[in-house]
C-alpha cells in the first residue's frame, strides 16, 4: 500500500507541474502575439513597425546592432561594448556621428567592420552598431537613426 500512495502522490505532482507549464506557455504565447516590436516577427515584418521619423538633418538610415564576433575587417578584436560599427557604405576607419531621433542621444562611432549581411541588408539595414553603442544611443531594437 505504501508504494501505491507514493505513486499516486507522484502522479498528482507531475500532473500539477504539467498543468502549470501549459498555463505558462499559453500566457507567453498571448504576450508575444500582442507585442508590437520589430523583433516580434523578425526581419520579415520590420517595416511594419519601424518607420522613418523625418527628424534628421543628415541621412536617416536603418540601423541594427550586433554583439558577437572575433575579429573585425580591420583586424582588431571585436568589442561588443565599443563605439564601433559595421557598414558597407562608408570606408573602414570613417568616423560617423549617429543620433537617435527618438531621444536626441548622439555619439561618434568608428567604422571598423563590413556589414550588415544577409537578411538584415536585404531588408534595408545599412549600419550595424556594436551593442554598446546601440545601448548608449537608447536603441532597444532595429530602428532608423540619423547619420552625419
Amino acid at each position: 500500500m505504501k508504494h501505491l500512495g507514493l505513486g499516486l502522490r507522484l502522479q498528482t505532482t507531475l500532473g500539477l507541474a504539467a498543468g502549470l507549464i501549459g498555463i505558462f506557455a499559453a500566457v507567453l504565447v498571448a504576450v508575444l502575439a500582442t507585442t508590437p516590436t520589430a523583433n516580434a516577427a523578425g526581419w520579415g515584418t520590420v517595416h511594419r513597425y519601424v518607420k522613418k521619423t523625418g527628424k534628421c538633418d543628415g541621412q536617416e538610415i536603418l540601423a541594427s546592432y550586433y554583439h558577437t564576433g572575433k575579429r573585425t575587417a580591420t583586424g582588431e578584436r571585436f568589442d561588443a561594448n565599443g563605439n564601433t560599427a559595421a557598414a558597407r557604405t562608408w570606408a573602414l576607419g570613417t568616423s560617423l556621428t549617429v543620433t537617435n531621433p527618438h531621444n536626441g542621444r548622439s555619439l561618434n562611432v568608428r567604422v571598423n567592420d563590413t556589414g550588415p549581411w544577409g537578411i538584415a541588408y536585404a531588408k534595408g539595414a545599412r549600419l550595424d552598431l556594436a551593442r554598446g553603442a546601440a545601448r548608449r544611443l537608447g536603441m532597444t531594437a532595429t530602428q532608423y537613426v540619423c547619420v552625419s
